[in-house]
């Protein structure tokens, strides 16, 4: 129970802090561009107001997107028509349309998970590929899967500027604290062993270890 409602508080802080950080910013953006419009308006500066109008407008369609990228990292990962696999190769395409490094993938072995396995490890996967993108600065990521009739493990690592994992781990305020929590509680509750090895300047290495039997 308590694993929950850690799980719950900090998604709560992941939604919050991605509120702040895009939507909000965007929105702000839109609110200054309105204003600036007004004021060509008043002055009959019609080049600038039309210039403005192209700015408010590309603003507007990022807020759109930050908001259709929000509630598609909060929807389940799976529907019955996705295997596991499936949904893995199009998160990593999703993960390049947003802006994150190469990901070199492998795969050996079935995969043999059960729902929540795979729904743990859906969330995992997701959180290592967002910090990714939005902390780690990588060229590239490596990611690969091994599976065998009895453990499946997968590891990811990127050649990114790394970071300290005790101090963040202690710092309850960052939110990507939160998130490799997070990892933690959901590795726990499907009893996964999830290792996190990182140091400045040496890039991160994630491997998660379920046992089948």
């Amino acid at each position: 129970m308590a694993s929950r409602l850690s799980i719950a508080e900090n998604e709560r802080r992941y939604i919050a802090q991605e509120l702040h950080d895009s939507i909000a910013q965007t929105l702000l953006q839109i609110n200054m561009q309105v204003n600036i419009c007004q004021q060509h308006l008043k002055m009959g500066d019609t080049d600038s107001l039309q210039a403005e109008l192209a700015l408010l407008e590309q603003q507007s369609v990022s807020a759109s997107n930050q908001v259709r990228q929000l509630i598609a990292d909060l929807l389940p990962p799976f529907t019955e028509d996705r295997a596991f696999k499936t949904w893995l190769l199009q998160e990593i395409s999703l993960h390049r349309k947003r802006g994150g490094p190469p990901v070199s993938f492998s795969i050996s072995g079935e995969i043999l998970l059960n729902e929540n396995q795979q729904i743990a490890i859906a969330r995992i996967i997701q959180e290592v590929l967002r910090n990714v993108r939005k902390h780690a600065q990588a060229n590239s990521v490596n990611m690969s899967i091994e599976t065998a009739e009895n453990r499946f493990q997968i590891t990811i690592s990127d050649d990114g500027i790394g970071f300290d994992a005790a101090h963040i781990g202690e710092n309850s305020t960052d939110v990507r604290g939160a998130g490799l929590e997070n990892m933690r509680h959901r590795a726990e509750a499907i009893g996964a062993e999830l290792n996190i090895k990182s140091r400045p300047k040496h890039g991160t290495l994630i491997q998660l270890t379920v046992s089948l039997i």
